[in-house]
């Protein structure tokens, strides 16, 4: 399945990059309660998992905000509405949601239940007298409690990330700067403008209107494409250097240790930091080692069955094999 997106000429020069800070807020709910994974951010899930689970037996409202939010598909817009420039604050886009119209919001969570009858969650917060404050209440929450301890840094990261797509802008053009943006999205110069593929997203074609698209960097790994308002279209791609917020979830792994004698350091944290689909980029960023050095070791450990590359677009994503799964289980898995 493919998204096909045409972008004319006029709308490379309307696109920018902008800074979201309840997208983080979005982003952080969507991996805490499962629904998507992220093997950068490993460590700080498996640490904030059980507290936001705590938080929600605690907070009915937050449950019923986790309850609704979908890892693909359509998300209620006015939980993460767009920055108004290219930075906004938390208080700014709380405020943005705060000031939605009750009926809208209830109009867009009922199209993700897909006319289903809605849990008792929802209808208990459209049903009081003031449901947005109940929801910006919720969103404060999950802010403070995994978001903004971290904030000063999350936002000197995104702030790199942009300052580097602008430097790659200026020097080699938008062609350069969006075919690195993630291993699904794939980029295509032609006449008039350009197509923009995503691979993993129901099969579409659009044609983009005017006014460009709005690029936002994440933290937390996924990939996600905004069509409708208030959003239009908006790209939320994988952030450069995110996996320097927290540790390498490799270095802690249970099997790091007895695999080293057998295959080496360097090769041990990169087959236990396959959790999922990874890039040799993105290991490079992760691990802090040489993009020679890991493409060298992937060639190892891909000749040894224990790995293997699939190229999407100009990129190659690599996997653990069935072998590498068992080899990484060992006998210490119960």
């Amino acid at each position: 399945m493919t998204l096909r997106i045409e972008v004319g000429a006029a709308d490379l020069g309307a696109s920018r990059f902008a800074i979201s800070p309840i997208t983080q807020v979005v982003a952080a709910l969507l991996v805490l309660s499962g629904r998507i994974s992220t093997w950068t951010a490993r460590p700080w899930a498996e640490r904030n998992r059980g507290r936001l689970h705590a938080m929600c037996e605690a907070e009915p409202d937050l449950a019923t905000l986790v309850s609704i939010l979908r890892a693909r598909g359509y998300n209620p817009d006015f939980i993460a509405p767009p920055p108004r420039g290219n930075t906004s604050t938390f208080a700014q886009d709380l405020a943005a949601v705060r000031e939605t119209p009750a009926v809208r919001a209830h109009q867009e969570v009922m199209r993700v239940l897909e006319g289903r009858e809605p849990p008792d969650g929802v209808a208990r917060i459209f049903d009081s007298p003031d449901p947005m404050g109940r929801f910006t209440h919720a969103l404060s929450l999950a802010w403070e409690e995994f978001v903004a301890p971290d904030w000063d840094r999350m936002r000197t990261i995104l702030q790199r990330d942009l300052a580097h797509r602008a430097d790659r802008l200026i020097a080699q053009g938008w062609d350069a700067v969006l075919s690195e943006l993630a291993p699904t999205l794939r980029w295509h110069t032609q006449a008039g403008g350009a197509v923009m593929e995503v691979s993993g997203m129901p099969h579409e074609r659009r044609l983009l209107r005017t006014g460009g698209i709005l690029y936002l960097p994440n933290l937390f790994d996924a990939l996600w494409v905004c069509l409708d308002e208030p959003w239009r279209n908006a790209v939320v791609y994988p952030a450069d250097g995110a996996a320097a917020l927290w540790p390498a979830a490799a270095s802690h792994h249970p099997a790091a240790a007895h695999l080293v004698p057998l295959i080496g350091r360097s090769r041990a944290l990169i087959l236990t930091t396959m959790d999922g689909p990874v890039t040799t980029t993105q290991l490079t960023r992760a691990l802090r080692m040489s993009l020679g050095a890991v493409g060298d070791h992937l060639g190892v450990l891909r000749t040894s069955g224990l790995v293997e590359g699939t190229r999407t677009g100009r990129a190659v994503v690599y996997r653990r094999t069935a072998l590498g799964d068992a080899l990484i289980k060992g006998p210490w898995a119960t």
